[in-house]
């Protein structure tokens, strides 16, 4: 099991203090999508400071994050570098016009690349349409062991009795162990 990160002294310290007043603009995210809103309201909790955030008349309860570090709380934070760094007037500006990454994801899986997924490799050879193995058979066979459709819900072709005599007795067992619980009325 990974040990868990130790927060130093100086930003836990920083998290104890109020970092943001309310009505200021602030840059967080919330469930990995990344967001911009004002802060309503702010908490003091045993983890640190809570803010509640507005964005779009919807109120995030959130820690905040110090370069790497992050509160106990984590499901919603502030990332206070990313907010310093952008600047009060720019977060206002971003909010008015409703930016483009108020609804984009912090985390994103890109996914394969054409070479990771294969698609164009010609380096397998051509696939045989035919079927080497039975190519002297006719199709009659195949059609009459499929799988009919039936109202009972029961499959007639494969209803064959086990023949593990150990198998039936650990079964067997198993039944009377906990028959044991049932009380009998």
């Amino acid at each position: 099991m990974a040990k868990k990160q130790l927060v130093p002294d100086t930003i836990q310290k920083q998290f104890n203090k109020l970092q943001f007043k309310q009505g200021q603009p602030v840059f967080f995210t919330w469930l990995g999508m990344k967001k911009y809103g004002y802060v309503i309201q702010t908490k003091e909790m045993g983890w640190g400071i809570m803010y509640t955030i507005e964005s779009d008349s919807t109120k995030y309860p959130c820690g905040v994050q110090i370069k790497t570090h992050k509160t106990a709380y984590t499901t919603g934070c502030i990332l206070v570098d990313d907010t310093r760094s952008i600047g009060d007037d720019e977060l206002e500006r971003r909010i008015r016009c409703g930016h483009y990454s108020t609804h984009t994801e912090v985390f994103s899986n890109s996914g394969r690349t054409k070479d990771e997924s294969g698609g164009n490799n010609n380096s397998l050879g051509i696939i045989s349409k035919t079927n080497s193995r039975n190519s002297t058979k006719s199709n009659a066979s195949a059609t009459k062991d499929a799988i009919k459709p039936s109202s009972t819900r029961v499959r007639n072709n494969n209803t064959t009795k086990r023949t593990d005599s150990k198998l039936d007795d650990a079964i067997q067992k198993q039944r009377d162990f906990l028959s044991g619980f049932i009380k009998k009325v």
